[in-house]
């Protein structure tokens, strides 16, 4: 690898085999000076960092023009960053425009044909699949035209996976096998990366095609041959594939063997690390795991569901539970989410919402960019432990402790909400009797019931139909698990009635938005107590920042002394007093952080939830890259709980940016809540945590009990909003 400086950025030469991938156009690209400065002496930059640089690269690569070296870079970034890109689907668009547009008048039909393919995979992702069909074609006739095989080869691949998606099976089977035909002139008894991605990509769609068509036998001989040739990289798409044929030939056993080793290979340990790439794949596998999952269903094994539910439950790489070494990157980083925040509050203030997607944008990648950091951190300690699902099937229900009830509440094959119940280590499945569309419109007239504190109605309606099914199990229940999917996953079923009374009522009650928590190592181990006299505490509370017009809150002084009684001698952080800075520090040096006030969450824009501090917001982004954080956290502001959740449970947000960061409990209010009711919860709450040996979970499940005692808080809206959520 070679470098060269142009002023803030280094050229890289990247080998002229890389060519084979369809999105490079050149066999350079252009990066971030930063990150061949601070790269150690001796080392290399990996395809996955340089993929990052060559996204970041794009807007300083547009100040010095818009031709041709522009145009390679946009798709260099778009190609090598997938779920960067679909992640905002217009800013997507806009630049496979701006790369094709740098090509026009150029004479260069092997760049524009290449432009077109990304231009394709831009409007899919924009829900224009009629459209991508005709980028496709163009960028195909191109490459036939300038001769460039490896760019026709991907061309092909493409075609046939967006006609079996428009339900053109057979038109994708003859792309599938004219892709072929191309890979056998461009094999040339050598292997590429870019290549080998296409080949596999062909191979999966040939099988696929012939096994939708019922040409098994045929798919079968397809599979042999992709068998014989497949690389390790694809190993997922091979099983996957396999387990569709054998499905379709009425193999169900054999089927299911094949899905549950897919899911061990890719899920179990899923990378990348970060969340937005975890999510990419999920989603994209969205269909298959259902298929798993029914399929599960329908050979009773129940476990097996379990397990892999549990595989589905994305985490983070674990945080350090020592000061990280020194290290150039995490600083570089540092210093950008520095930035950003000071971006990030000019925006807030003058509410610029074009400006505001740019920045949760850029925030989800300097989260990615933390995320392989700290991975490449903790893979130096030795290899990761990969965890099956047959493991898993056996290691969840086994962290269902005596007395406690696992509630997961799915959707099956035919749309219908059902409960899957473990205790005791025994696994059952009952019916909901209510369809997915009529219990999303009930959860969604519930919440708005919850926020408008009207009549809950439709709570009571939704809860009864979700509680029915298993009131027998919820009888000799102390403690109540509950992991929701969709509409499902912010219902309060704590408020939801059982026996007259809110089921919080006869039961203390934990919404899970994943398996993770019992999947983790430790999972069967008690919360930790929290009344140890040796507990550093900081309360922060600020009612009326300087920057923006917000509601009075008269009782947040006497919230803020609850805490300092239950925690003498908790540092004080009030009003002028709890600046970014101060509360940033903070994070570092206490064990439990109470924060007082206002916060905001935009599921439009979830990275930038903040915290109204006195001179500026905290944001989401911010916490979720902080080197420490207290063990528990209680986040008293409306909304603060709020998250827009992935396909495996993890969510974006301010809660869940403690939990990335290391949290081990979060309280936080779903929706807005009322100054009073706040503070009569969270006197409720220091009081029970006062107590000698008090445990967290316990002292919320009291301080909702003596808030739902009072006449004046009884509406689920008042008591209900406050959850809790982290490690059991």
């Amino acid at each position: 690898m070679a470098s060269h400086s142009a002023t803030d950025l280094a050229l890289v030469h990247l080998g002229e085999d890389t060519l084979s991938f369809p999105h490079l156009v050149e066999p350079e690209l252009l990066v971030p000076l930063h990150y061949v400065r601070d790269a150690p002496v001796g080392s290399t930059l990996t395809w996955q960092v340089l993929c990052v640089a060559a996204w970041e690269a794009v807007d300083p690569v547009g100040r010095y023009g818009t031709g041709p070296a522009f145009g390679a870079q946009v798709l260099a970034a778009l190609g090598g960053n997938p779920h960067r890109a679909e992640a905002d689907p217009r800013r997507h668009l806009r630049l496979a425009l701006s790369a094709l547009e740098s090509f026009r008048g150029k004479d260069l039909p092997r760049h524009s044909g290449r432009a077109y393919l990304q231009l394709g995979n831009a409007l899919r992702s924009y829900g224009r699949p009629s459209d991508a069909l005709e980028a496709y074609e163009r960028g195909r006739a191109l490459l036939e035209r300038a001769g460039d095989d490896h760019g026709l080869h991907s061309a092909h691949a493409r075609l046939s996976v967006a006609l079996a998606g428009a339900g053109l099976i057979e038109q994708s089977l003859l792309h599938a096998e004219w892709g072929q035909q191309v890979g056998l002139r461009v094999a040339s008894g050598t292997s590429s990366p870019g290549r080998n991605h296409t080949a596999n990509l062909l191979h999966h769609r040939k099988v696929r095609a012939l096994t939708l068509l019922g040409f098994c036998t045929d798919a079968d001989q397809a599979l042999d041959t992709w068998r014989r040739t497949a690389t390790g990289g694809y190993v997922f798409d091979l099983l996957e594939t396999t387990a569709q044929l054998r499905l379709r030939q009425g193999q169900q056993e054999e089927a299911l063997e094949a899905f549950v080793s897919a899911i061990d290979h890719r899920f179990t340990m899923l990378e990348p690390p970060s969340w937005a790439g975890r999510n990419h794949y999920l989603t994209y596998s969205t269909q298959m795991l259902g298929e798993a999952l029914g399929l599960a269903w329908h050979t009773g094994r129940l476990d097996l569901v379990v397990g892999i539910l549990a595989a589905l439950a994305t985490h983070r790489p674990p945080p350090a539970g020592a000061p990280l070494p020194a290290n150039e990157a995490l600083r570089a980083l540092d210093a950008q989410v520095a930035e950003l925040a000071r971006k990030a509050t000019g925006a807030t203030v003058a509410g610029d919402l074009d400006a505001l997607t740019a920045h949760d944008d850029r925030a989800r990648i300097l989260l990615e960019n933390r995320d392989e950091v700290m991975h490449g951190l903790a893979g130096a300690s030795g290899p990761r432990h990969r965890t099956t699902v047959e493991e898993l099937s056996l290691s969840v229900p086994a962290a269902v402790r005596p007395g406690e009830l696992l509630l997961i509440y799915t959707l099956s094959s035919t749309d219908q909400v059902g409960v899957i119940s473990v205790a005791d280590g025994a696994i059952e499945y009952r019916t909901v009797g209510l369809g997915a569309a009529e219990a999303e419109e009930l959860a969604a007239a519930a919440h708005e019931e919850c926020v408008r504190r009207t009549e809950p109605h439709h709570l009571h309606r939704l809860g009864e139909a979700l509680l029915a099914p298993v009131h027998d199990l919820l009888s000799g229940a102390g403690r109540i698990l509950i992991m929701a999917q969709g509409a499902l996953a912010d219902f309060p079923f704590h408020a939801a009635p059982f026996r007259g009374r809110p089921l919080v009522a006869s039961a203390e009650v934990r919404a899970l938005p994943s398996l993770a928590p019992l999947r983790a190592p430790g999972a069967a181990a008690p919360d930790p107590g929290s009344g140890e006299p040796s507990y550093r505490a900081v309360v922060a509370a600020v009612g009326q920042p300087r920057y923006e017009l917000v509601p009075a809150l008269p009782a947040l002084r006497s919230e803020v002394e609850a805490v300092s009684e239950a925690f003498p001698p908790a540092r004080e952080l009030y009003e002028d007093e709890a600046t970014a800075g101060a509360l940033s520090a903070a994070l570092s040096t206490c064990d439990v952080l109470h924060v007082a006030g206002h916060a905001t969450f935009d599921a439009a824009r979830p990275n930038l939830a903040h915290i109204l501090l006195a001179d500026r917001p905290l944001f989401a982004f911010e916490v979720a890259c902080a080197a420490r954080v207290p063990r528990l956290v209680n986040l008293s502001g409306c909304r603060a709980g709020a998250e827009r959740r992935g396909v495996g449970g993890e969510g974006e947000g301010l809660a869940s940016a403690f939990l990335a960061a290391g949290a081990e409990m979060v309280v936080a209010p779903l929706w807005p809540v009322r100054d009073d009711a706040a503070l009569a919860f969270n006197s409720a709450l220091y009081a029970a945590l006062a107590r000698p040996n008090a445990q967290w979970g316990a002292a919320v499940h009291s301080a909702r009990l003596a808030v739902l005692a009072r006449p004046e808080f009884a509406h689920p809206g008042l008591w209900g909003a406050f959850t809790v959520s982290g490690r059991l």
